[in-house]
């Protein structure tokens, strides 16, 4: 997959592109980490997907393959949305489209999430393809979805539409998907003037805790993707 970085008023834009669904992998997400250290000077990052789809999860293909194979790409998957959800600047979603599973929890790790109008599917789908969510997942998803909801989502696996995804907690805005790029880049500006060592302390105190047992599961043994 290339993910290309571009700067618009000193926000990085991350955008991924495989051509095709934007699947996940390892070497995803090593590139992913990669190209975050290379907007370290930047004031904000968005990460932003392709036409028609953020991303719709982890390589399917993947997912039959070696226990080792899985292990290392829950690990790369845990390590990269940690890295997300507690990265110390603004970081905004422009989801340009579909959102499923491992993109969903992609998304729920930014601050804020700009999400496409159309015919585009958001959840957690793990219960209907039989996945066992880590921990980790549910404590991200409980921090942002609907109390009221969360349960029925999770338990049922269903996916939902984007308007929905906006009513439980998914998503924050709503934008026609020729503006979800702008709009997000400037929602990351705007929350970049906030004071920036207050906004990264009062972003560890909500979620740093969770994201170091997260972590520190991934030495307690061997992460699960499936039953």
């Amino acid at each position: 997959m290339a993910i290309t970085r571009t700067v618009e008023d000193g926000v990085a834009v991350l955008t991924l592109d495989d051509g095709k669904v934007n699947a996940l992998t390892v070497d995803v997400f090593a590139a992913l980490d990669t190209a975050l250290d290379a907007c370290a000077d930047d004031a904000a990052v968005v990460l932003c997907g392709r036409d028609g789809v953020f991303s719709a999860g982890l390589d399917r293909t993947l997912l039959t393959g070696a226990r080792a194979d899985l292990q290392a790409l829950a690990v790369a998957l845990t390590r990269t949305t940690m890295r997300l959800w507690i990265e110390p600047r603004p970081v905004v979603a422009a989801a340009t489209g579909h959102a499923i599973a491992a993109g969903a929890i992609l998304a729920l790790a930014c601050d804020h999430v700009v999400a496409a109008i159309g015919e585009f599917r958001w959840g957690l789908n793990e219960t209907a393809i039989g996945l066992v969510l880590p921990q980790w997942v549910v404590d991200l998803a409980r921090s942002n979805v609907r109390a009221d909801r969360l349960d029925g989502l999770v338990l049922s696996g269903r996916l939902i539409d984007v308007r929905e995804a906006l009513d439980v907690g998914f998503v924050d805005e709503l934008a026609p998907a020729e503006e979800v790029r702008a709009r997000a880049v400037g929602r990351a500006a705007a929350l970049a003037t906030l004071p920036r060592d207050v906004y990264a302390a009062n972003k560890r105190r909500l979620r740093g805790a969770a994201a170091r047992a997260a972590l520190a599961a991934l030495d307690e043994g061997p992460p699960v993707l499936a039953p």
